[in-house]
């Protein structure tokens, strides 16, 4: 009670000494007794039942308001006199505010409880703020963040999401129940949003400095971003999301908390329920979501945020597609110096970068320049003082502290500082804060003076302007810098453990000229602010900085990138580098000496868009316009599309690069063309502008060049806005045309615009949109366009085009538009002028009467029509010019005395002219022109001397004419005239006597009454009888100029009548000379323009292809883009093979036909009988019989060798490619003939696809360097000898038919040869070409497998996978498909094959022997044949393969549109067998397919193959034999059928017969082997065939038929060497090698040292093709090797030891040991980054190293020979963690943290790697995790990668083409790793994959098949390091120090693991499979192989065992045994 009245009763103010009273009474009063009351009673409040609510909750509140007191009591109060500490009452209240009451019995829960409860609740909280609300706030505030007072209320808002517990009671039934929640949990959330930001912000640590607004804790923030959807009011929605963006966003630190809590992700799981969310709220979310993103933004985050927008319906649109994309748009700008792409995180006060000493400082100034940004700290005002920190920007001091330093104050100033032994100078930046969150460019340039005692200065550079130059001394140089730090606090700094340093490369590292430094990224911490200081320069005494500027600490901010300079910088350097050094600068480092300082290695996120970074594949982008397009969204989503892209691309090297690989702006342009109309407005344009401006500014030339093509000039993109719109486009076009004439006049000159006129804007196209006024502007436009084009000197071809343009379109309307009336007036004016003037030379009276003409031509044309311009104007028109050009001509220097004459007859005709016009038509002369001319005559006459009397009369004569006509009409005129009369009557006064003749003429001077007497005079009659009697008389010419024109008009109509006359003439010589032109050039136009407009939609076809190529990824199940619903995928075949020339690989099938049409005309129909041909064939084939077969020899024309051989060694110094030959021929494929055109040139081979329509509309057009073709095969087409086959190093093939004479063949053939291709072997006939193989002789050693031998037999006889009528043949080899079990040691199970399958079964030999000496062909032209149908041909081939597309599609096209019926399918393998037994008629042998294809025994594309007619089975699968369990496992059997020794001990017997000596001749007829003649090779001559229908029946039949290979051998086969005697010769021979995996019981490990010692080998692996010349046979290969500390070592290894049988030799490279002439990797690796094998790759001729791991995401090549960095490609956006290098060394990948991986040619040159291509030939996107393994396999077109998201993606490497994801089992929901994988040589993916549970790792291993079937799974005990599959084996490294070796398709364990007992870092198999390298944790190199110690050799053994005379680096195997067993 008596607390009760101290914190409720309303006291009276009190004084001190009762105030300190009333505290101690009060801090009596609280003791833990009361304490515990006051809990009980808050805690009883919703049990009492029988009050009423009011009164329980008044209770409650006075209860809460004393415990407020209470805190507040207790915090003003001192320890000794509290009885209970704050923090106890708080823990008891939040463990209230958190209690369970449904927990409670249910006796003492009253009904109302939960309401109550909750009301309870909301109380308690707002108590909260009540108490946070005193004088010492920041103490209570610590003290309940102490209380963990975050958990509680945490905790609070989670319990109120649990529906239900174990126990069954409901908690917060209101969660779930919606339509309670606004008046249940609402309000606590409400509450709990708008009470709490105080508690929010708080910030552990530093209580002082609590004021600083940023977020400590982001849960509470993630949670309430949770909720959002669940709330039901939309008010508080909008006032969470504002709330939320407003503090999410305050400042980048914020920013970045958010970013790094994964809140983007949850913002978007939000968004997904977007049917709840206000739209508002939807919106303040998406802007935060901008706002975060522009901080930075991850590849996951970006792939959801897109997968966000998939509309629900196919058609619509997602609602937020619009602010999405303007959220995108805001995190792409980059606006000046408001974000960097790149930066340094230095925020943690530890961070900083540090620099190995620099021992001699190499120049005589010092320059520092970098980027840097720092933001604002917030510090309480009360903490200002000297106690501040200052951000050290760098320090550079020698040991006795000597040096120079910069560093922000905390006020935000730059101060520059140098030390020397006795003071610390300092030089200070006023005025200038850089607390301003943008980045600066800072440079400081320290300058020593130049004499004794001149003065030393420096110079302070911002942004690249000069700021200040001040005096400040320059330290000694002589001692060496040992403490150089940047961004960093310098001595102070802990340094890291020493793993993580590595060791300098040497002792003393120079400074370059310009060193570039690099560094990491650490946490962020704040600082403080001070008062702005006053002066500029101090000085104090050395070691008192710290107290004077405050302690030293990080940069604590970003920093860009530095450089330092051992020179002084000049200004204008400076400000080109601020200029080009924007801030996307790439950091570069040398040595690896940038060691990272930060306390932990969070590698942040790089800021600023990494957006940008993770570039968009702009596709994705493009997607989303397609949707924009399709749903009318609001007004101009376009255009801030388009802008988006433009940010995309500014400033972004590698985002244009991809932006023109996926063909972007190509596809944005057809996607242009479908938004509609609606959405194109000036906006659309406005941003097209700035886009094409941005580009320019790139100075991206290609990507500008597609911008105009695709976008500016495409006016199908243009045309359909509105008027304003259009116009607005062609006045852009026209500006930048008229800015840069030169570079658009040949592509969108003048034929372009009038084409775009004519598709556009011609009379076809009517416009509906637009108004015709409108049109004709548009039309003036473009006209104005090629005008301009014109006047700037119009070429001939332009002239040309708008004479065909003018033709074709013939449209008066059209052609008049060119101009409007007055031009084509101008026009014709101008033309007959020039004809008039320039066109008659003469000036006789001649000439000017055919002038005059001309004006009588007008005269009557003005007479007799109504002209446009009435003839008079364009008569005076006329005269105009014709006085300027004559005045031109009188004034040049040249002038003639005709120009003269010309000039004087042109003025009397004007004169006529102008009288009798002045007579007709008085308008013309307006008193305006009356008085100039007057004025203008009164100055001529007073100049003028006149001195003749005629001319004297002459102008009194024309004077007075006009003078008294004025006085007579009394006009105005007479006014003007005056002053003229009166000076020339003076000045002929006395010349014509007036004084005589004119006594009372009124006196001309000075008479100031002049003008009224001279009106009088000249009435009187003295004046008109001077006039009449002295002047006129001598004026005559008036009618000399009537006659003039007379003569003019009467030659005029006489030349009239005359060409009347001649009109017929004229009217043929006009058809002749221009209709006929008109019309072929208006045909030649209109064909140009068909031929453009075909182009213009081939184009735009080609470009939707490409479109809808990149649909496929977008769409596929890992595209940004996947549908909801995936479809079902398809399959067919592909052209890839391996190395053993298996084609295993299904690809997608996008065109896929289930072929029901075929199946129902099977089962409908019945049999249609086709009219036999048999006959008409036989009459053909006896025209074209050859009697006798002669080689396949190759005749050239002697001069073609010569000329071949002779290439000139110029030309191939010069490298410029020439063309050699070129000729038509056609690519065969097994779907199709491709008609083309084949060129040769010095470097390449080209073929051109002609056919019309292309397939997906690329073509086939390929391109191959000569140094890529491995073979080129001679071949048979059709049993002609007029095909290629090229074989190239990738495994691709290419079957060349070349229709002509054969020589054309033999051409191509001997050309390609004679360009000596290092890789090409080349002889005549297939017979040679055997025999120089050496084939043979390997397969009888046992060097090859019976599968591969008998594939290459195949290939060497002709048989081609291209060609189905000379498909591969493989035998059958079993006859027993009926047991359980297959026993391969049991010869009864095999067929014989010594004979042909035909007589296999004994019964049919006699019936097959019969049948041939039976036959006679009575005209005797077919030669006798035991068998009518052949082994292999087209209709067989497709039997087996009728599942598989594309065989079905050619066994309907086979069958005529159908299937053939089901029982003559293929549909079980026991039937096939049993139906050749039965039937000698069949005698089909078996296709490679049955032993390495189990997919064509699936009907995996679900065809109707019908159902047989006994059984009624359907025909679905076929049916495998008992002792198969799967399609795959019968492969494995009947593989291993062929290997098997009962196979290899007769295979030979069948090669005979196929290939061999029984195949033709009388051995022929003896094994029963005879075929139909047809099928022989040179049997028929096709060439004798003239008749084409006849000929194509001919080849029709040889296809059914069959064709028999070539003849290889014409003696028996050799048997194949058992395996005991193949060993046994082995061990004979010096330099032969035992395959391990053939002995893996007697396998021995022996160890080599001193290679790195102490240092884990990384690497070891001897490359695959080291180039040996035939003089170093026998010399040692390369082994490389690779340790952590980046060392290289080359090793001499031999596979064999000559002294002792089974062992190796091993020569140690000495350069590893010796610091001096090491060599090593140029470092650094990224810190953290486990550095593994899978980081290097080494090229195959062991002379490239490809390193990845490096910390600025580079992929780096090193030369191994040279220890040199040749190469450093930056294309990822984040560091590479793998590499992986293919079978034939043409490609690289690479995979990255950044969820990429990479597809990187390597370069050859002359056949040898010289490094990678400067960009990826693919980008591969998908994972949502960093890529941990890589596998590729360019012969199967697949590269494979495996990510820490737990799944492995396939993809194409020539298209680069997503094809599937694999996702091995895992039974945990732990995170699935995929640490290792990798690809067989058939394609089977091993995947390891690592569950990383809390305790243990739990390892698998997981099989797929090459067409991604899951196979079987294996777990491990120990956890793999490293993994490589060769040939039929896995072998693993593990860091349990295991080496196990375990077989591909079961995954068992071949043998028990070797024990290393050390860790394994890495694993490598050696070429020839006979030794195993292992790298081991203590850097020794293990190398395991067979260690049967066979005899000695002889002769040796005298050999001392212990290797005495060995040199010492040298090491055998024999004295360095590893025990293996002992595990320690």
């Amino acid at each position: 009670p008596r607390l009760l009245s101290l914190s409720l009763g309303s006291q009276p103010p009190r004084k001190k000494g009762e105030e300190n009273a009333f505290r101690a009474q009060a801090n009596i009063s609280v003791s833990p007794a009361t304490m515990e009351v006051l809990m009980r009673v808050l805690a009883d409040c919703d049990n009492w039942d029988d009050r009423s609510p009011e009164e329980v909750s008044r209770k409650a509140e006075l209860t809460l308001k004393c415990l407020t007191e209470v805190v507040h009591i207790l915090l003003t109060s001192s320890s000794d006199q509290r009885q209970v500490e704050t923090s106890t009452i708080l823990e008891n209240y939040f463990k209230l505010l958190n209690s369970d009451h449904s927990a409670l019995p249910n006796p003492r829960r009253c009904r109302q409880w939960e309401s109550r409860f909750i009301a309870l609740q909301i109380q308690m909280l707002n108590t909260i703020t009540a108490m946070l609300d005193c004088t010492d706030r920041p103490v209570l505030q610590a003290i309940f963040l102490n209380s963990n007072c975050f958990e509680h209320l945490i905790r609070l808002l989670q319990n109120c999401k649990v529906m239900a517990d174990k126990t069954g009671f409901v908690h917060f039934t209101c969660y779930r129940n919606l339509s309670s929640f606004n008046s249940t949990s609402g309000p606590i959330l409400l509450c709990f949003v708008s009470e709490f930001p105080a508690v929010f912000q708080a910030v552990e640590g530093d209580h002082m400095a609590v004021g600083i607004l940023g977020i400590s804790n982001v849960q509470p923030l993630l949670l309430l971003i949770q909720w959002l959807p669940e709330l039901e009011s939309h008010e508080l929605q909008i006032f969470i999301s504002n709330w939320l963006r407003r503090i999410c966003c305050i400042d980048r630190q914020s920013r970045a908390t958010c970013v790094n809590a994964n809140m983007v992700i949850r913002i978007i799981e939000t968004l997904n329920s977007h049917s709840v969310l206000h739209c508002t709220c939807a919106e303040n979310l998406i802007a935060l979501l901008g706002s975060l993103g522009s901080q930075s933004m991850g590849s996951e985050e970006l792939l959801q945020l897109v997968r966000l927008l998939r509309p629900e319906e196919p058609r619509g649109a997602h609602p937020y597609v619009v602010p999405v994309m303007r959220a995108l748009l805001a995190m792409a700008r980059k606006q000046g110096l408001a974000s960097a792409l790149q930066y340094f995180n230095l925020h943690h006060s530890m961070a900083g970068i540090a620099l190995p000493a620099i021992h001699r400082w190499p120049g005589s100034a010092f320059s520092f320049n970098a980027w840097l940004c720092l933001d604002q700290d917030r510090v309480e005002p009360g903490t200002m003082g000297k106690s501040g920190k200052r951000k050290q920007l760098y320090s550079f001091f020698t040991g006795s502290g000597m040096g120079f330093e910069a560093f922000i104050t905390c006020s935000g100033v730059l101060v520059v500082a140098v030390c020397t032994k006795r003071e610390y100078a300092t030089v200070m930046l006023p005025d200038h804060c850089f607390f301003d969150s943008l980045w600066h460019n800072i440079t400081i340039v320290h300058v020593p003076g130049k004499r004794p005692f001149g003065q030393s200065l420096v110079y302070i550079y911002v942004n690249g302007q000069q700021k200040i130059s001040a005096p400040l001394r320059f330290p000694a140089m002589n001692e060496s810098f040992t403490s150089c730090c940047i961004g960093s606090a310098g001595q102070r700094t802990t340094t890291p453990p020493p793993s993580q340093i590595p060791d300098p490369p040497f002792s003393s590292p120079v400074m370059p000229h310009r060193t570039s430094l690099g560094g990491i990224l650490a946490p962020g911490a704040w600082g403080g602010v001070l008062g702005k200081p006053e002066f500029i320069t101090k000085m104090i005494s050395a070691g008192t900085q710290d107290s004077e500027w405050g302690c030293p600490t990080s940069l604590e901010g970003q920093l860009g990138s530095v450089i330092i300079f051992h020179e002084a910088l000049q200004g204008f350097m400076l400000f080109k580098y601020f200029n080009i050094n924007t801030l996307t600068q790439n950091l570069a480092c040398r040595n690896p000496i940038c060691l990272d300082l930060s306390a932990n290695l969070l590698h942040g996120r790089l800021t600023g868009n990494k957006v940008v970074n993770w570039d968009i594949k702009v596709n994705v982008l493009l997607l989303l316009l397609f949707c924009s397009a399709e749903a009318r969204l609001e007004k101009n989503i376009v255009a801030t599309f388009i802008l988006m892209i433009k940010h995309f691309i500014q400033g972004h090297q590698v985002n244009q690069e991809n932006l023109i690989h996926s063909h972007g702006v190509a596809t944005l342009g057809a996607l242009l063309q479908k938004v509609p109309s609606i959405l194109m407005d000036v906006n659309v344009l406005m941003a097209v502008q700035l886009l094409i401006e941005q580009v320019s500014v790139e100075k991206n030339m290609q990507l500008l060049q597609q911008m105009y093509h695709h976008l500016l000039f495409d006016f199908s993109i243009w045309n359909s806005g509105d008027f304003p719109f259009r116009i607005g486009h062609i006045q852009y076009l026209s500006t930048i045309i008229k800015d840069s004439r030169r570079l658009f006049r040949k592509k969108y000159g003048v034929q372009f615009l009038l084409d775009t006129l004519r598709i556009y804007y011609g009379t076809g196209c009517k416009d509906g949109d637009l108004a015709p006024d409108d049109l004709r502007t548009i039309r003036t436009s473009l006209y104005g366009l090629i005008k301009y084009f014109l006047s700037k000197g119009g070429t001939h071809e332009e002239i040309q085009s708008i004479v065909g343009y003018i033709a074709a379109t013939s449209d008066e309307e059209q052609v008049c538009n060119v101009g409007s009336d007055n031009e084509l007036i101008q026009l014709l004016t101008d033309i007959l002028l020039c004809i008039m003037w320039k066109g008659i030379e003469k000036s006789d009276d001649d000439a000017w009467i055919e002038r005059g003409q001309v004006f009588s031509a007008l005269t009557k044309l003005g007479m007799s029509n109504e002209l446009l311009r009435p003839s008079d104007e364009i008569k005076l028109n006329l005269l105009e010019k014709m006085l300027e050009w004559s005045v031109t001509d009188n004034r040049d220097s040249k002038a003639l005395p005709t120009h003269a004459e010309n000039a004087f007859k042109l003025l009397l005709i004007v004169q006529g002219f102008l009288q009798a016009e002045g007579l007709i038509n008085s308008n013309l002369w307006t008193e305006k022109v009356c008085a100039m001319a007057a004025a203008k005559l009164n100055t001529l006459l007073q100049t003028k001397v006149i001195e003749s009397q005629p001319e004297a009369c002459y102008l009194l004569g024309k004077l007075e004419g006009i003078l008294s006509r004025s006085i007579e009409e009394k006009t105005e005129t007479y006014s003007f005239l005056i002053p003229l009369v009166r000076t020339l009557v003076s000045k002929v006064y006395e010349l014509l006597f007036m004084n005589l003749h004119l006594p009372s003429l009124p006196p001309t001077n000075g008479s100031p009454s002049f003008f009224e007497d001279f009106q009088e005079y000249c009435r009187s009659d003295e004046w008109q009888v001077y006039i009449d009697k002295y002047v006129s008389r001598k004026l005559h010419d008036n009618e000399q100029m009537a006659l003039y024109w007379k003569d003019c008009y009467e030659a005029f109509m006489v030349n009239m009548h005359k060409r009347d006359r001649e009109r017929g003439e004229s009217k043929l010589k006009f058809q002749v000379r221009f209709s006929v032109s008109a019309s072929r050039k208006a045909r030649q136009e209109n064909l140009r323009y068909n031929s453009m407009l075909k182009q213009l939609s081939s184009q735009h076809t080609a470009t939707l292809r490409q479109w809808r190529a990149a649909q496929l990824y977008l769409f596929s199940e890992r595209g940004p883009w996947a549908e909801r619903k995936q479809r079902p995928v398809h399959w067919k075949l592909s052209n890839v093979e391996n190395f053993s020339r298996m084609r295993l690989k299904l690809v997608q099938n996008y065109n896929f036909n289930s072929h029901q049409d075929a199946s129902d005309l099977r089962d409908n129909l019945g049999k249609v009988t086709q009219p036999s041909s048999e006959s008409l064939l036989l009459e053909v084939v006896k025209q074209v019989k050859v009697s006798d077969l002669e080689d396949d020899v190759l005749e050239l024309p002697e001069e073609d060798t010569a000329a071949s051989s002779n290439l000139d060694e110029k030309d191939e110094e010069s490298q410029k490619e020439k063309l050699i030959l070129s000729e038509d021929c056609e690519l065969i494929t097994v779907i199709d003939v491709i008609p083309g055109r084949l060129e040769v040139t010095t470097q390449h081979i080209y073929f051109f696809d002609g056919s019309i329509e292309k397939e997906e509309g690329v073509g086939f057009d390929f391109k191959w360097h000569l140094s890529q073709i491995r073979e080129i095969h001679l071949r048979r087409y059709n049993l002609r000898r007029s095909a290629l086959e090229i074989f190239l190093t990738d495994q691709t093939n290419y079957f060349l038919n070349f229709n002509k004479e054969v020589w054309v063949r033999n051409k191509v053939y001997s050309r390609i040869l004679s360009l000596r291709s290092p890789n090409i072997s080349g002889t005549r006939s297939p017979q040679e070409l055997f025999k120089a193989s050496g084939l043979m002789q390997k397969w009888v050693n046992r060097e090859i497998s019976n599968f591969d031998y008998l594939i290459q037999l195949n290939t060497m006889a002709g048989r081609t996978y291209n060609d189905l009528a000379q498909y591969p043949v493989f035998p059958w080899i079993l006859r027993d498909y009926t047991s359980e079990e297959l026993d391969l040691n049991n010869p009864a199970v095999f067929r014989d094959l010594s004979k042909p399958i035909g007589v296999v079964n004994e019964k049919n030999a006699k019936t097959v022997k019969e049948k041939y000496e039976n036959f006679e062909d009575p005209l005797g032209m077919i030669d006798k044949f035991h068998y009518g149908t052949h082994y292999s041909n087209a209709a067989g081939v497709m039997h087996y393969l009728i599942r598989v597309e594309p065989f079905t599609t050619l066994h309907i096209q086979l069958q005529s549109g159908r299937f053939d019926c089901a029982d003559r399918q293929f549909h079980s393998i026991p039937a096939t067998w049993q139906a050749l037994m039965d039937n000698p008629n069949d005698v089909k042998e078996l296709i490679p397919e049955f032993f390495y294809f189990p997919e064509f025994l699936e009907n995996q594309n679900g065809f109707n193959l019908g159902q047989l007619q006994m059984s009624k089975e359907v025909v679905n699968d076929v049916v495998l034999p008992k002792w198969a369990h799967s399609p795959e496992d019968f492969i494995y059997k009947h593989r291993k059928a062929l290997e098997s020794e009962y196979v290899s001990a007769h295979l030979h017997e069948w090669i005979d017969l196929i290939f061999g000596y029984k195949q033709r001749g009388p051995a022929a007829v003896e094994a029963l082997n005879v075929f139909y003649y047809c099928t022989y090779e040179g049997a028929v001559d096709l060439d004798a065939l003239t008749d084409e229908k006849e000929r194509k029946a001919l080849e029709g039949m040889i296809n059914n038929f069959g064709q028999t290979p070539c003849q290889l051998l014409k003696e028996p086969h050799p048997q194949r060497l058992s395996a005991e005697e193949v060993v046994q010769r082995l061990t004979k021979s010096d330099t032969s090698t035992l395959n391990l995996f053939q002995h893996l019981t007697e396998l021995k490990s022996f160890f080599i040292e001193g290679i790195s010692d102490g240092v884990p080998i990384v690497k070891a692996v001897v490359p695959r093709n080291q180039s040996r010349s035939f003089i170093s046979q026998g010399s040692p290969e390369i082994l490389v090797t690779t340790s952590l500390n980046c060392v290289i070592g080359t090793h001499g290894w031999l596979p064999y030891d000559k002294n002792i049988s089974n062992y190796f030799t091993f020569i140690k490279d000495t350069t590893v040991t010796n610091p001096k002439t090491q060599r090593s990797m140029s470092g650094p690796f990224a810190p953290g980054l486990e550095i593994t094998s899978k980081l290097f790759a080494v090229s195959h001729d062991a002379k490239l190293l490809f390193s990845g791991g490096h910390w600025d995401n580079s992929i780096r090549v090193t030369s191994l020979t040279k220890g040199k960095l040749m190469g450093q490609h930056i294309r990822h956006m984040d560091i590479v963690t793998c590499l992986a290098i293919d079978h034939c060394g043409i490609h690289l990948i690479s995979g990255s943290r950044d969820t990429t991986c990479m597809i990187w040619q390597i370069v050859h040159q002359g056949g040898v790697p010289v490094g990678l291509a400067p960009k990826p030939l693919q980008i591969l996107y998908g994972h949502t995790d960093e890529v941990s393994s890589v596998g590729i396999s360019t012969e199967l077109d697949m590269a494979v990668s495996g990510s820490r998201d737990g799944t492995v993606i396939v993809r194409t490497i020539r298209k680069g083409q997503y094809v599937r994801t694999l996702r091995p089992p895992c039974e945990s929901s732990l995170l699935l790793t995929v640490p290792n994988l990798a690809v067989s040589w058939e394609g089977h993916i091993v995947v390891h994959t690592s569950v990383e549970g809390k305790t243990t790792l739990k390892n698998a291993l997981h099989l797929y098949s090459v067409n991604g079937k899951y196979l079987r799974s294996e777990t491990l005990k120990e956890e793999v390091s490293d993994l490589c599959v060769t040939g039929e084996y896995i072998v693993m490294g593990s860091l349990q120090g295991f080496l196990s070796i375990r077989d591909l398709y079961s995954l068992s364990l071949s043998i028990s693991p070797l024990a290393m007992r050390l860790p394994i870092h890495c694993i490598s198999v050696t070429k020839e499979y006979s030794h195993i390298l292992v790298g081991l944790e203590d850097g020794k190199l293990i190398i395991v192989g067979v260690g049967k110690p066979a005899e000695m050799r002889s002769g040796q053994l005298s050999r001392k065992l212990w290797g005495s005379s060995k040199r010492l680096s040298q090491i055998s195997a024999g004295e360095t045994e590893y025990n293996t067993q002992d595990s320690k």
